[in-house]
């Protein structure tokens, strides 16, 4: 799946900040349906520094433009993903 077939499918879903790592943000949320989705911001120094991170703010896939994403259902497997980097 690329990225824009993601955001088409996902975009309106709302995430909320979950952790930092290596220059990355991560975000979190539940899809109506139950499953999860779990994306990621940034990469590198320059990207961050773009990104205002606000606490319990839930905000659109849309919004945050991700450069990986991924969807799974209530045992945890991949339901869709993608990487663009």
């Amino acid at each position: 799946m690329t990225r824009e077939e993601f955001i088409e499918k996902y975009g309106d879903a709302k995430v909320k900040f979950s952790s930092y790592y290596k220059y990355t943000f991560a975000y979190a949320g539940t899809l109506p349906d139950g499953s999860t989705i779990s994306i990621g911001f940034g990469g590198n120094a320059d990207d961050i520094y773009r990104c205002d991170v606000i606490p319990d703010k839930e905000e659109s896939v849309r919004f945050i433009y991700p450069y990986t994403g991924a969807v799974y259902d209530k045992d945890g497997q991949v339901i869709d993903e993608f990487y663009d980097y």
